[in-house]
């Protein structure tokens, strides 16, 4: 009987050695896995995290600005050319311009602000920056502004505008052509007034991260408006992007030497046929020439 139970103690204490190191040998392979798949996480983690942190410590680069560039605003305009099928309208050629209004258009949104300070009557002298595709100026020469001088940065942009008014418009028009804001080919006090729609933002714009070039451009062609515009003719600004900006150059302007008086602040006006100014997805900042 004793000998019986002394196997059976050596049988169970064999069992317990062989269930213990099968118990050993499967949580040391566990383990193993374990630590492997967690150095690899870890490792993964670490490399994301020097990944994510290079890209925060590097300062993102600024692309070229394209509003700068000619050959950017000669590719938009380029591409707004469409075939026109209608052989009968008068005033259109075969090749007929997609046409683009900057802010605003002109029937009931920009027209009864801008001929309350320039009434059509007068038939003034009008100039227009940066004109490309714009339909508004379009209309607003319908509307019977017909002594317009217009121009566009862009050679392309000139054509657009040809091709948008139409061989009869363009009879009427004084002068269209290329030419730069920032030193205009026009004579002294030649205009009663000058309508911006845009173009004040894009040469501020076109100096991309350097905002010291970007006011310098800016203040070139404000000092440009001054010597062009006539003594009690105004510059009608409609702006978005950069109403700031331009309105700080104009102020800057008249630092040097001053020259506007400002009539329009870009707070909310109602005209007298009851017109609001906020219905106008933009800000009109309106200047009076002075001595």
């Amino acid at each position: 009987a004793r000998q019986n139970d002394a196997m059976m103690l050596t049988l169970m204490a064999i069992t317990m050695f062989l269930l213990v190191t099968q118990i050993a040998s499967t949580y040391g392979w566990a383990t193993q896995n374990i630590n492997t798949e967690l150095k690899s996480r870890t490792s993964a983690f670490k490399a994301h995290r020097h990944h994510v942190t290079q890209l925060k410590d590097t300062p993102l680069e600024e692309p070229d600005n394209r509003f700068g560039r000619m050959t950017y605003w000669d590719e938009s305009y380029r591409n707004s050319l469409v075939e026109n099928d209608d052989t009968n309208d008068r005033h259109s050629s075969k090749n007929e311009t997609e046409t683009f209004s900057w802010y605003c258009g002109w029937e009931n949104e920009l027209e009864p602000f801008f001929a309350e300070l320039v009434p059509v009557e007068q038939n003034p002298s009008v100039l227009v920056p940066g004109i490309g595709n714009d339909a508004c100026i379009r209309d607003m020469f319908d509307a019977g502004y017909h002594c317009l001088t217009a121009f566009d940065y862009a050679p392309e942009g000139v054509e657009c505008a040809k091709r948008m008014f139409g061989s009869e418009r363009l009879q009427l028009v004084q002068d269209l052509r290329v030419a730069d804001a920032r030193s205009l080919p026009y004579g002294d006090a030649s205009y009663d007034a000058a309508l911006d729609k845009g173009t004040l933002d894009s040469i501020y714009l076109s100096g991309g991260k350097d905002k010291e070039l970007a006011r310098k451009h800016l203040g070139m062609a404000i000092d440009e408006l001054a010597r062009v515009v006539k003594e009690g003719g105004i510059v009608f600004s409609v702006t978005a992007a950069c109403v700031d900006a331009v309105q700080q150059a104009f102020d800057e302007c008249n630092e040097r030497n001053r020259r506007w008086k400002q009539i329009r602040d870009g707070s909310v006006y109602m005209t007298e046929d009851g017109y609001t100014s906020n219905n106008v997805d933009a800000t009109m900042l309106v200047w009076e020439r002075i001595k």
